[in-house]
């Protein structure tokens, strides 16, 4: 049976970016994708995404932020987004530009509780880098229920963990990059956009503080947003 996508949106045209629109123009050439547009999104005109020649992949060149900013809404409630798994924590971004212009003044950072994982660490940028694997896992792994490293069935499931309610917080946000298809991992663009209004509608009764994470089964990025109640009057 075929899964019909009208659109992706894949973070980054470099060599992980085209990988996945290969994956994706292979899925749809075996019988097993229908999808017409696959968007690339990166600053450089010239990567390597952009010499794909198939029709169905357009390149728009942008910051990642900024384009989504600006497009996330008209993508259409089907689409996916193939996030960029080794990048800033681009969401996070977006959903303070999000916040910021509905009044709600944000600001990321704190401390997150260590969770005895085989490998925790602090990014350049201040999130919480998290994962189940103390090895280097491929980029197209699917994270099937037996793990093709250790050769054992997989307990555990990092998406679902950093949902759990954490002390002192209002709640977890966690956009859930899970297999779709030939090893493409993607977040339904209808959750993120709803993440976003669970967030604006917390705001409108006061302040909150939430982890916000973007998760796999397996790794993860996570953050501390403290969201501000909406200011009176604001757009």
């Amino acid at each position: 049976m075929s899964l019909r996508v009208p659109t992706f949106a894949v973070i980054s045209g470099g060599a992980i970016g085209a990988l996945y629109v290969r994956q994706l123009l292979r899925a749809a050439a075996a019988g097993r994708l229908a999808t017409e547009r696959i968007l690339v999104i990166d600053r450089d005109p010239g990567c390597a995404a952009s010499r794909s020649g198939d029709p169905r992949v357009k390149l728009e060149v942008a910051d990642w932020v900024e384009w989504l900013d600006a497009h996330l809404d008209g993508l259409g409630a089907d689409a996916q987004l193939v996030p960029y798994h080794w990048a800033p924590h681009v969401l996070v971004a977006w959903l303070e530009r999000q916040l910021g212009r509905a009044g709600a003044a944000t600001q990321r950072g704190g401390e997150l509780p260590a969770r005895g994982l085989p490998f925790e660490a602090a990014t350049s940028e201040g999130d919480r880098a998290l994962s189940y694997a103390s090895w280097v896992c491929p980029a197209s792994c699917i994270e099937p229920e037996l793990c093709p490293h250790t050769r054992g069935r997989k307990s555990w499931s990092l998406a679902q963990d950093l949902a759990a309610p954490v002390a002192g917080l209002d709640g977890s946000v966690v956009f859930r990059c899970l297999h779709l298809v030939w090893g493409v991992g993607t977040i339904p663009v209808r959750d993120v956009l709803a993440a976003r209004d669970r967030l604006l509608a917390g705001a409108a009764g006061g302040p909150r503080r939430y982890l916000v994470g973007t998760s796999s089964h397996c790794h993860a990025l996570a953050t501390l947003l403290h969201v501000g109640a909406v200011r009176s009057g604001a757009a």
